[in-house]
């Protein structure tokens, strides 16, 4: 039998790619509704098409928006209530990477990652908590990375930064919010197929594979399960988490 944890619940997802998307279907299979909002119009479009043809015109709804500017993800929770009645979770898949040795990384390169994957998450959960706190209801659940968890190759300091600032960020956010009963937890996902960890050389790819126990590269349907549990109330009673998603490439 199906789970339907989702039924008469309401995700905003931060960032339509590939992860948003895997997310995305993941709780309209289990009956939820869903609000994607990404800066690309293309890729809106793109999951449009495809959840309408899929059956799921009626429960998902698409925002241009950029979790860069505070105002924008305030009209995406507006946009939210006004189109579905609440705001139950929210998901914040947003998130770029420019990798560079730190003598090349520049000036742009870190503030643009700085901006998407840490005051964009910032921008995202202020807007909500207070639709939150006025209705004692809550899921957070915000994306970090291995990257964040430890060293790692492949990443550069502006994303491990970024991405430890979201561990940082879950765990004080998750002591603050309890007590309306808003759960705030993190997925830190390792290397994924068809993701960040794509563009990395073969042979950097070999030797990650080679540290991950379970012996696959990890998929974006690994990390939508990881999240449809936080998400969930089955998650009711945790909180300030970091669920580590990476078939076991650990320290």
């Amino acid at each position: 039998m199906v789970l339907q944890r989702f039924e008469e619940k309401t995700a905003l997802i931060t960032g339509g790619g590939g992860m948003g998307r895997a997310v995305a279907l993941r709780l309209l299979s289990e009956g939820g509704r869903v609000l994607v909002t990404d800066y690309s119009q293309d890729i809106l479009a793109r999951l449009k098409q495809e959840f309408d043809e899929l059956g799921y015109s009626d429960r998902t709804r698409f925002l241009l928006s950029d979790v860069r500017i505070y105002r924008d993800c305030c009209v995406a929770v507006q946009k939210g209530v006004e189109w579905f009645g609440k705001i139950d979770i929210l998901v914040t898949t947003a998130g770029i990477l420019r990798h560079h040795p730190i003598d090349l990384l520049t000036e742009k390169d870190w503030k643009d990652v700085v901006d998407v994957n840490l005051t964009g998450t910032y921008n995202s959960v202020k807007s909500v908590a207070g639709h939150m706190k006025d209705r004692r209801y809550g899921r957070i659940v915000l994306i970090s990375s291995i990257g964040g968890r430890t060293g790692r190759p492949g990443v550069g300091v502006n994303y491990a930064a970024t991405k430890g600032g979201v561990v940082g960020m879950t765990q004080l956010l998750g002591y603050e919010l309890g007590p309306w009963n808003i759960t705030v937890n993190c997925v830190a996902p390792g290397p994924i197929g068809g993701g960040m960890f794509t563009p990395l050389p073969a042979k950097e790819q070999e030797r990650l594979l080679e540290g991950i126990r379970l012996g696959r590269i990890g998929t974006f349907d690994d990390v939508a399960a990881a999240v449809a549990y936080l998400g969930s109330d089955d998650a009711s009673w945790t909180t300030g988490e970091v669920l580590d998603v990476n078939g076991g490439l650990q320290y």
